[in-house]
């Protein structure tokens, strides 16, 4: 069954957040919760004017989150954030199907990167070998970034 990819709506937050607490590492999901409080917001901060959710739906359920934001003060490069897939939908092609979207989209915009980061902690393992696999090299390494022994890994792919 192919994924149905839309734009993500507020009434998606509780689900969205579902998504992003399905996985054993619960802090992000609080960290999630802040931003798309801000992201859906009537009221919507200055600094996420442009950014983009989507949501992917099989069967009526949000199986994955993905969205993109703009480095627009420096580049007009653009980060990926908040890239999930439901804990027990994952190795069903859902998030290269969410990934491919978003590229996709952002070709059209003559969008020359596109930047993630990631944690070097064992949870996100899986996440940055999914990255690689997709084309993305790693720009830097930011020790410590999170903690002690935590670093930030931050990839980039040319689009």
């Amino acid at each position: 069954m192919k994924l149905k990819i839309r734009l993500a709506r507020a009434e998606d937050k509780k689900e969205i957040l579902s998504v992003i607490g399905s996985h054993s590492f619960k802090w992000d999901k609080n960290i999630a919760k802040r931003y798309y409080d801000d992201y859906f917001s009537s009221k919507k901060d200055m600094c996420l004017k442009g950014d983009e959710v989507f949501v992917g739906e099989e069967n009526g359920t949000i199986v994955g989150v993905i969205g993109y934001s703009l480095d627009r003060y420096e580049t007009r490069n653009y980060w990926l954030g908040w890239f999930y897939v439901r804990g027990d939908s994952t190795k069903k092609g859902y998030g290269s199907e969410l990934l491919k979207n978003i590229e996709r989209r952002l070709r059209k915009e003559k969008v020359r990167k596109l930047f993630v980061d990631t944690s070097s902690h064992y949870f996100y393992k899986q996440a940055l070998k999914f990255y690689i696999d997709n084309g993305f090299t790693v720009e830097t390494v930011i020790k410590d970034y999170y903690g002690e022994g935590e670093d930030q890994i931050i990839l980039s792919k040319m689009i």
